[in-house]
């Protein structure tokens, strides 16, 4: 998979960008606040039609324009694609090959990408919400499908906390809420069984890749906590079926319901689910250093990228200032982990960071909102 050209008008703080990109890597250099990571920003939100800085439609706007628009020219499997983005404060239109896509769900798959950002070190450090979110756009673009078990598992649930909320002291609750169990439950096995495979497979590979950047000097182990069932899995074979999965998340939801009640809200499924780490026995979350952290994060991501290997199609990298906590002998070796058959967006704020490393790759130098072949 590669990009061949990228527009931009108005998107963040980038007023009018057109490229045609090279071979090879593609370094953008430039200080802080001046477009990098709006660039890459750009080409994640075609992507997934997501930020990983804001939901708001409007921040993605750059100060003072009504509409922002980005389109790239690509190759998928040997095929070539264009895909554009419309924002006008309040909607995002999407169109592929010229024809507009309805949904989300149309727009995954096609444009395949995975951003390392110093933002993901929340991965480990943040609430549950943000592994799940973090999970759910990599499942999603793995197998866009899930899009709409997603959407349906939220839909079930809303309606079941519109329900605790507004009929919390009627005599009827209990059949309010066993009209939204089928849906719910049906919904949340598909998204419980999904989410946790994925999230397995992406801890083996992330295992590996943190050996590799470690020296083995630590091991890196995780689990997947099921809060619809009650139950720990570490391997792929211990997840259950959809159908054991259903009956033990309705079991859960009739033996919390009253405790759902008093505290007017649904209080377990997968939207409470959580993926926990640890380095050599110890929790992550609470005794991993800033640089443990980081190589976690960037472990977590090659294997994410491994996970949206299509045949000989691999998605675009996008590596956001990742490296200048790491010492060169770690980048080295993060940097032969990416520089394969992917193609590869990198910010640095000066040449010098790139410690000789990549001295002979296509650069652009990015400064107040636009973009230039560097020198």
């Amino acid at each position: 998979m590669r990009i061949q050209n990228l527009s931009i008008q108005n998107f963040r703080n980038l007023e009018e960008v057109s490229l045609d990109f090279p071979d090879g890597p593609q370094l953008l250099i430039g200080k802080n606040a001046q477009g990098k990571t709006s660039l890459l920003e750009s080409i994640y939100f075609l992507a997934t039609s997501t930020s990983h800085r804001t939901r708001l439609t409007r921040e993605l706007i750059r100060a003072r324009a009504e509409t922002a628009f980005i389109k790239a020219d690509f190759i998928s499997e040997g095929i070539p694609h264009t895909l554009s983005a419309g924002l006008d404060g309040k909607t995002r239109r999407f169109r592929l090959d010229g024809e507009v896509l309805q949904k989300s769900a149309d727009l995954y798959g096609h444009l395949k990408a995975v951003f390392f950002s110093p933002e993901d070190l929340e991965f480990i450090t943040g609430s549950p919400n943000v592994r799940r979110r973090a999970l759910d756009l990599g499942l999603c673009q793995k197998n866009p499908r899930m899009i709409g078990h997603l959407l349906d598992y939220r839909r079930a649930l809303k309606q079941r906390n519109a329900v605790l909320k507004q009929n919390s002291r009627s005599k009827d609750l209990g059949n309010l809420l066993e009209a939204w169990e089928p849906l719910l439950v049906r919904e949340g096995a598909e998204v419980l069984r999904e989410r946790a495979s994925y999230s397995l497979k992406l801890l083996e590979g992330a295992s590996v890749y943190y050996d590799n950047l470690t020296q083995s000097a630590e091991e890196l182990k995780g689990e997947y906590r099921s809060s619809g069932t009650r139950e720990h899995w570490k391997k792929l074979d211990d997840i259950p079926s959809v159908n054991a999965l259903q009956e033990s998340f309705l079991k859960n939801l009739r033996t919390h319901q009253e405790r759902d009640q008093a505290m007017k809200t649904t209080t377990c499924g997968p939207h409470r689910d959580d993926v926990v780490l640890s380095i050599s026995g110890a929790s992550a979350h609470r005794y991993a250093s800033q640089g443990q952290k980081r190589s976690i994060a960037l472990s977590t991501k090659l294997a994410e990228r491994d996970l949206l290997v299509k045949g000989d199609d691999n998605p675009i990298l996008l590596v956001d200032d990742v490296t200048h906590e790491m010492d060169k002998n770690r980048c080295k070796r993060f940097f032969q982990n990416i520089l394969s058959d992917s193609q590869v967006f990198l910010t640095f704020t000066e040449k010098t960071a790139l410690r000789g490393l990549l001295d002979s790759c296509p650069t652009w130098t990015v400064e107040a909102g636009t973009v230039t072949p560097g020198k």
